[in-house]
């Protein structure tokens, strides 16, 4: 292979592989901020003129202990560019009531850095104090239900709070069981907590709530 098709192969290895959103190409490695996409009046309209028909679905969305609650979802078939959204006005899908993500990695996270993935350390950080959680080993095992005064619970004019979930990892409470059932249930706890602390839950699920 001569000198110059090797540079020509080098070059096409080394482009970023980009999924295509309506008639724009985003690289896989860009950050698409949640907060900065949806707002109290966004519609399935917006979301349809932004990432394209084909990549915005209407499914139903579980919403906990066995329900379903029929919403819009982007990116249905791709687990780190997927979102799942459930409106206040389901008949003409308007106005976000939650946008969730769900998982253990997107390309999604808020303006203040919020995203799937995160310890419970980092998202101390991130809020810069403590927070209060839920218990695990239940429907809504890990949420977050106030940031007690921290910088994630600063909602922005007129736009949506972020909440989350926390899980501690399988291979995490096999070795440290003494601490999971220490904080286990519908039962409140500072992400403080000795045992929370040992446990170290990473964010499992990312909420906006809006309002409008």
């Amino acid at each position: 292979m001569h000198r110059a098709e090797i540079l020509v192969l080098l070059a096409f290895l080394m482009v970023e592989p980009s999924i295509v959103i309506g008639a724009e190409v985003i690289q896989r490695d860009h950050v698409l901020e949640l907060d900065k996409v949806f707002s109290p009046q966004t519609s399935v309209a917006n979301l349809i003129e932004r990432f394209g028909e084909a990549n915005v679905t209407t499914e139903q969305i579980y919403i906990g202990e066995g329900f379903y609650e029929e919403g819009t979802v982007l990116f249905k078939n791709s687990d780190e560019e997927k979102v799942e959204i459930l409106w206040k006005d389901p008949k003409s899908k308007q106005f976000p009531k939650l946008v969730l993500l769900r998982g253990k990695k997107s390309r999604w996270r808020t303006t203040r850095g919020l995203a799937l993935g995160l310890d419970l350390r980092t998202v101390e950080k991130l809020n810069r104090r403590p927070f209060r959680l839920r218990g695990f080993a239940w429907d809504y095992e890990g949420a977050v239900t106030s940031w007690s005064g921290g910088s994630l619970g600063k909602q922005e004019v007129d736009h949506c709070t972020e909440w989350a979930r926390l899980r501690p990892e399988e291979h995490v409470v096999d070795g440290m069981k003494r601490y999971y059932y220490q904080v286990l249930g519908d039962r409140e706890f500072s992400s403080g907590h000795p045992a929370m602390q040992a446990l170290n839950p990473r964010v499992y699920m990312v909420i906006l709530g809006c309002e409008r």
